[in-house]
């Protein structure tokens, strides 16, 4: 059974277009609507639109609209899905996603990743797992700083450095389902021993 070639020539069209799946396929997996793209990627309005469309006939991306913002999301099973993630990574620049930017003003922030509603991974306890010792009045804050720019509510999850020592040295459960599924590091500060192993979606620090 013969099946359709794909039309390589719909995805590198344009300067704008490369930015564009270069910030779905390396970045944080996360809902982006229309004027955060184009800030991004620094592009104008129309242009980024223009090339949303395109990527959504193609069958990229996903849509929906929730409290007037249109959103969009990279589709988890699109068929290039691995090799666009590879070849913009090696191809560079990266486009920087400013969602996590000031996650160290939260306190002493020894690690911290990125999953479950960031990474589709739906075993996943948590979207975001902070170590260190925070101020939980200032994580409320940007808890809700982010839920506000994706249009989705996160669960997010702070534990001392003492207390992660504690649950890693019993194999806890609650960490084995955080890093046996995909994450993304966003600030890795720990001491060797104390690192998580590697099996993350990107496995590079953000901010």
């Amino acid at each position: 059974m013969s099946t359709k070639p794909f039309p390589l020539e719909k995805l590198f069209g344009s300067r704008t277009r490369v930015k564009v799946i270069t910030l779905f396929t390396t970045g944080i997996s996360r809902p982006y609507y229309v004027r955060e793209i184009s800030r991004a990627v620094n592009e104008r309005l129309n242009a980024v639109r223009r090339e949303l469309d395109i990527l959504m006939k193609i069958g990229m991306l996903n849509s929906y609209e929730s409290k007037r913002r249109k959103y969009y999301t990279l589709k988890p099973d699109f068929v290039l899905n691995k090799e666009l993630t590879s070849i913009m990574a090696k191809a560079g620049p990266l486009i920087e996603d400013s969602l996590f930017k000031n996650i160290e003003k939260l306190g002493d922030v020894q690690f911290a990743c990125a999953t479950g509603i960031f990474t589709q991974s739906e075993n996943s306890p948590t979207d975001l797992f902070i170590i260190g010792t925070i101020d939980e009045q200032k994580l409320k804050y940007f808890a809700r700083l982010i839920e506000h720019q994706i249009g989705h509510e996160i669960t997010y999850t702070p534990i001392t450095l003492n207390e992660y020592r504690y649950r890693r040295n019993f194999n806890d459960m609650f960490l084995r389902q955080i890093f046996t599924n995909p994450y993304t590091v966003i600030i890795n500060h720990l001491e060797g021993d104390l690192r998580p192993e590697t099996n993350t979606r990107h496995q590079a620090a953000l901010v």
